[in-house]
């Protein structure tokens, strides 16, 4: 294996995101785990502030001139290309690191930043998780020594993939390869652990994380749903912080006094990290997340 993939480092910029750094440390862990078995380690941007959705976005445009910021640090830092973990994150730096290719949106940003001795370009490369695995497929089913038998239930990070146009989401284009309303990467990595993803018909509606914000019985709802059409999986498998966030963190509100509605709920990095047969410590397990 190792001659079939020589390991030459490398090394990637990282914004995790506030959700993330806050809430969701496992999510990172298993994120370096299984990259660093990948050869590649993440280098987290310093001195990084919000993406800027998306609660600042509802009440302002300046919302850009964040992530303008956050891209900035990282061209600075020398690298064309972030690595992100959070849907929101994600959909915010990649629509800004477009905006600035329009010269007068670059000018202001460049105004805004210059008093803190950065500039920015717009030429990074804004990489999900997801994204940056399905990638290296064949990498990673080379690297899998752990087959799992579970029946696994998907909810697609959304803002990973939509708007397709925004988004380079190649079934955007005619004869592209990933429809940017019913992608299949996610299912694909899952697949290559020796997992079986449960069709339930609502993989890809959205997990009501977001909804949250503005109705949260509206945003329980749609997580109940989830779960009540998920019950045949072992366990719900994530790529995104806000999937997470309702699914598994507000679980307890979703099923108030119907235990059986419970669902144990994983990232991607940790179900692949496992088949790859990486140690739980290194991926933020717990024996009661997954067994």
């Amino acid at each position: 294996m190792s001659d079939r993939f020589p390991r030459v480092p490398v090394e990637l910029a990282f914004y995790p995101g506030c959700l993330i750094l806050q809430r969701m440390p496992e999510y990172e862990a298993a994120a370096r785990a299984v990259l660093r078995a990948l050869g590649i380690e993440l280098r987290i941007v310093q001195r990084a502030a919000c993406c800027g959705a998306p609660v600042a976005e509802s009440f302002t445009a300046d919302w850009i001139h964040l992530s303008a910021y956050n891209l900035a640090l990282v061209e600075h830092m020398g690298h064309d290309t972030v690595v992100t973990l959070c849907g929101s994150c994600t959909n915010a730096l990649t629509r800004t690191a477009r905006a600035l290719q329009d010269l007068a949106v670059c000018a202001e940003a460049n105004r805004r930043l210059k008093p803190l001795g950065l500039s920015v370009t717009g030429r990074v490369a804004v990489k999900h998780l997801v994204r940056l695995l399905a990638g290296r497929e064949e990498e990673l089913r080379a690297r899998i020594v752990r087959p799992l038998s579970l029946r696994v239930a998907l909810t697609h990070p959304c803002q990973v993939f939509r708007p397709g146009d925004v988004m380079g989401v190649d079934g955007a284009q005619p004869g592209g390869s990933e429809n940017p309303m019913a992608p299949r990467s996610l299912r694909r990595l899952v697949e290559l652990t020796g997992a079986e993803v449960l069709e339930y018909g609502g993989q890809d509606e959205c997990c009501g994380a977001t909804l949250y914000l503005a109705d949260r019985k509206l945003a329980l709802a749609a997580g109940r749903r989830k779960l009540e059409a998920t019950q045949e999986a072992d366990l719900l498998l994530h790529g995104c912080g806000n999937c997470q966030l309702l699914l598994r963190h507000f679980q307890p509100m979703i099923i108030r006094d119907e235990p059986g509605l419970r669902q144990r709920a994983l990232f991607l990095p940790q179900l692949i990290g496992l088949a790859m047969g990486l140690p739980e410590e290194t991926l933020g397990l717990r024996e009661d997340m997954w067994h």
